[in-house]
């Protein structure tokens, strides 16, 4: 047994993205690990069904979102094998790929059309309609040198992970699987489209998007629209202001829409709830409203697999099925669509994020990641409850390596409010001795971390150091008071959690030096570091990653960032209005207190916290001279990179975090 190492981040393997077959038993999902000589993430499908080993379907290295065709008789899927995103069919029963779509801009995702003859899909399409995948490029000097200017006219003109807008915009398309047939457009106009259900007849779809003048200014908060595939009437919006709405399902009865939707003026505090409404338009009504729980998966890993949580009806229509964020972990549920009542189809302490139904409704097929174990996939039945192991693509690498099995505590903060906590012993700790501790502190605020494996927490554990992490105030899965209620001010209810977390850790755990603690956290848990150490010097090394130090530049530069004037009663950071609320909501308002020596991390592509919120960051730091400071910056990297970056990056960036606590806390 030895300790794990960076490098087995070329070991692991993530599965998701689970599709049950519809007449059989058989279950296709996705499967990727990172290239080590390629420095990129590598995507394949599998096939596994009950009680057999699992078999590569696809030979990647692009291989995602897989279907099964209703007739069963093919599978499509999303590659890159021509270079674009396109899709590509195989039969069932295996064969050799075949690419179906060719248009420029590429797939962003689709749905096989009920008669298994016919796709349609959300792909990228300019000004011009649908253009062809192999389309000449302009040789002309003026055009082919000039590709790279962006010329701006919208507010809404880039999306952290996807980058800048330019005119291609994501447009519903029909394709027939018969050959030299043309795919045909379906919607048009300045607006994006995502999200894509159709009804049990074909002749409609279901797609959020959001129409009108105000398309651009609130292009986040999308309706949801009943698309003719045929054409013969307008996009109409079956939803309504202020709820945003996001995946919907036609209901047996082709008459009944359910939808998931939040309330966008809660600014993402609010919980994700199930909503019904007719094809005719009528009244939104909520499903399940005391179930205080978002019915979405906000769980934090960075070790995240495609995910996905479509609503399924059981066999006579009285129910659905949906993920649910609850305390830490995210369940199944089965809600009654009649009686409202919600039931957990799992109990389990780890963190569901992939299923699907089979088409006799008795099982599921479910992906998950537990602490120790970052991707499993199980066949679950809905009678017995009873779990059974289809794919455990780990099991090797994990046999080889000695983990720190996180601790579950709960802290009670100064106001008296519960909160849930975890604590990693440092592996390899012996009896008696005392070791060195780092706060972790997490991304939103609002999302949760859970019973899921951590790569990060691991490696530090590895090199000696304890784990402290937790959900303060502002996280989702524990209601939305508790979510809710830091909406207007961070840094004090939050912080007062956080810390009480870090105190009930420390008395539970005398192995905890409070000689050598250290704190850090990226984006939101960016933004709580520098706060704290803008306010304590109990910490002896700090870490901000990604994060916000300024509100009154993140206001006019991050991808939503005009949306969070809210969080300031609408008062702007410019002009003639009191900013009193951005300068004490501000960590670099309190910088000159840092005497925390301080590593600031941040990716240069990063359009949800922009690079210059850590060069504002680290140019007071050097200027103040207060406490050692150290910048590094990640080239051609988004946010996420943690998540989804560049195998190699995630790496350096792990061993920079121990290099510089060795330096500080050892």
């Amino acid at each position: 047994m030895r300790k794990i190492k960076p490098e087995d981040l070329f070991r692991f393997q993530l599965v998701g993205q689970a599709t049950v077959h519809p007449t059989r038993h058989q279950v296709a999902y996705q499967q990727q690990t990172a290239n080590r000589e390629e420095n990129r993430t590598d995507r394949w499908l599998m096939m596994v069904e009950p009680g057999k080993e699992p078999r590569r379907f696809s030979a990647g290295p692009s291989d995602e979102a897989p279907q099964f065709s209703p007739d069963g008789q093919t599978l499509a899927f999303i590659s890159r094998r021509s270079g674009t995103r396109q899709i590509w069919v195989m039969p069932t029963n295996g064969g050799e790929a075949r690419q179906v779509t060719f248009v420029k801009g590429g797939v962003e995702e689709f749905e096989w059309h009920p008669n298994s003859q016919r796709l349609v899909y959300i792909a990228l399409i300019g000004p011009n309609g649908i253009e062809p995948e192999d389309v000449k490029e302009s040789e002309d000097p003026a055009v082919k040198f000039n590709r790279d200017i962006k010329v701006i006219t919208e507010q809404y003109h880039k999306l952290d992970g996807t980058g800048y807008y330019d005119e291609n915009r994501p447009h519903l398309v029909v394709q027939d699987l018969v050959e030299d047939s043309e795919p045909r457009q379906v919607t048009r106009g300045p607006m994006r489209h995502s999200g894509l259900t159709l009804s049990p007849d074909g002749h409609w779809a279901l797609t959020a998007s959001r129409y009108g003048e105000d398309y651009d200014r609130n292009g986040s908060r999308h309706l949801l629209y009943l698309v003719d595939l045929e054409g013969g009437q307008a996009p109409r919006a079956l939803s309504r202001d202020p709820l945003s709405a996001g995946s919907g399902a036609f209901a047996p009865d082709g008459q009944t829409v359910y939808f998931l939707a939040s309330n966008h003026d809660d600014m993402g505090y609010d919980n994700t709830g199930l909503y019904r409404t007719t094809v005719q338009g009528g009244d939104v009504v909520r499903i399940a409203p005391e179930w205080d729980r978002p019915f979405s998966d906000l769980s934090i890993s960075d070790m995240p697999a495609p995910g996905s949580n479509p609503l399924r009806f059981d066999a006579d229509g009285s129910h659905l099925y949906v993920l649910t964020t609850r305390n830490g972990t995210t369940e199944l549920a089965r809600v009654g669509l009649k009686d409202n009542h919600v039931e957990l189809m799992t109990e389990q302490d780890q963190v569901f994020y992939s299923y699907d139904l089979s088409h006799d409704h008795r099982y599921a097929v479910l992906c998950t990641s537990t602490p120790m174990n970052p991707g499993q996939v199980l066949w679950l039945d809905l009678e017995s409850r009873e779990i059974q192991l289809l794919a455990n693509p780990n099991q090797d690498i994990l046999a080889e390596l000695t983990l720190s099995e996180p601790k579950r505590f709960q802290a009670r903060s100064n106001d008296g409010t519960l909160v849930d906590g975890w604590v990693m012993k440092p592996v390899g700790l012996k009896d008696g001795e005392k070791a060195p501790t780092a706060l972790e502190i997490h991304g939103g605020p609002m999302m949760m971390y859970a019973q899921s494996f951590f790569f990060e927490f691991q490696w530090l554990a590895a090199n000696g150091y304890g784990v402290i992490y937790s959900n303060p105030r502002g996280s989702q899965g524990y209601g939305k008071d508790f979510c809710i209620a830091i909406q207007a001010e961070w840094g004090n209810l939050d912080y007062q959690d956080i810390m009480a977390a870090l105190d009930t850790a420390i008395q539970e755990e005398p192995w905890i030096d409070t000689n050598r603690l250290g704190v850090l956290g990226g984006s939101y848990g960016g933004y709580m570091t520098n706060w704290i150490v803008g306010h304590t010097d109990r910490f002896k090394a700090a870490i901000t990653m990604r994060s916000v130090v300024d509100w009154r530049s993140m206001i006019g530069t991050g991808d939503l960032g005009w949306h969070w004037i809210r969080r300031a009663d609408n008062v702007w950071p410019w002009g003639a209005g009191n900013d009193e609320w951005y300068r004490q909501q501000s960590p670099i308002t309190y910088v000159e207190n840092i005497t925390t020596p301080l590593l600031i991390e941040h990716q240069e592509g990063d359009l949800r916290c922009p690079i210059e919120q850590g060069e504002i960051l680290f140019t007071a730091m050097k200027y103040f001279d207060k406490a050692p400071s150290k910048f590094i910056r990640y080239p051609n990297e988004f946010h996420g990179m943690s998540r989804n970056g560049k195998p190699w990056h995630r790496i350096y960036r792990l061993n920079t975090f121990t290099e510089w606590f060795d330096q500080y806390l050892k």
